[in-house]
């Protein structure tokens, strides 16, 4: 039920780490990820369950991000966001709906979207990311969350997100939302890319100190031990610190 590789580059290693949620398989996970290793670009989605064909518009979203040249910037994303959203609305015109259907599909779908594109520096990497939603960027150094993007703490978590939307009616005012920061990741420092639910949690483990269980996180991840991780995320469902939603994780390590 999840999804891990590591892929190693002379300074950076890149995980990912896919789960969804109780009873459901990853065919239904509505959570994506985006990895080009070569063009140094990252990307983790998260699509609304109760829009028409969220998990089509997360998976376009974070795949076709990563392989694009579009670059960090309001405008430029949202020149992109528009044509992918006429690409996926083109998508369902030869689809036969009933009309319930047909009346959700009116309304578009919608995903939360953490980009990030890196640019090697001398014993560095630097960063530039774009986000629009609840996913999260997180820069860590040691124990220490020196950037928390775009929400600093457990309790920013809703239920109505500003989402990335596919109809255009909608995208305007979403964009009027987008956060674009950039930083510098030294050696030791690590980026993780997190959906909504893990990224409550996450922070919700800074807030409380729980540096232990942090550390378990992290040291799993890092073994990429997927089973591990699968078995601590199932215990903190067990125990109502983490919400049972899928989860998408990309790690970013220097």
């Amino acid at each position: 039920m999840t999804s891990s590789v590591t892929i190693t580059t002379p300074t950076l290693q890149v995980r990912q780490y896919l789960l969804p949620k109780r009873a459901h398989t990853l065919s239904e996970c509505e959570d994506a990820v985006g990895i080009n290793v070569t063009g140094h670009r990252f990307a983790i989605t998260d699509g609304a369950t109760e829009a028409f064909d969220a998990r089509n518009w997360a998976q376009r979203l974070a795949q076709n991000w990563v392989q694009s040249e579009t670059t960090s910037s309001v405008a430029e994303f949202s020149n992109w966001l528009a044509a992918e959203g006429r690409s996926l609305h083109d998508s369902w015109n030869a689809l036969i709906l009933p009309w319930y259907s047909e009346e959700k599909a009116r309304g578009g779908s919608f995903a939360a979207f953490v980009g990030v594109e890196l640019e090697p520096a001398p014993r560095s990497w630097q960063w530039r990311a774009i986000i629009l939603g609840d996913s999260c960027l997180f820069h860590c150094r040691g124990q220490e969350l020196i950037k928390k993007l775009p929400l600093n703490n457990s309790a920013s978590f809703g239920s109505n997100p500003i989402l990335a939307a596919s109809h255009p009616s909608v995208q305007s005012a979403a964009l009027e939302h987008v956060v674009v920061e950039a930083g510098v990741m030294m050696l030791g420092d690590q980026l993780l890319l997190l959906t909504d639910g893990v990224a409550a949690w996450y922070l919700l483990m800074d807030e409380n100190g729980d540096l232990a269980t942090r550390s378990a996180f992290t040291r799993l991840l890092r073994n990429e031990d997927s089973a591990g991780l699968t078995q601590l995320f199932e215990s903190e469902r067990t125990s109502g610190r983490l919400k049972d939603d899928d989860i998408a994780i990309i790690s970013l390590e220097v």
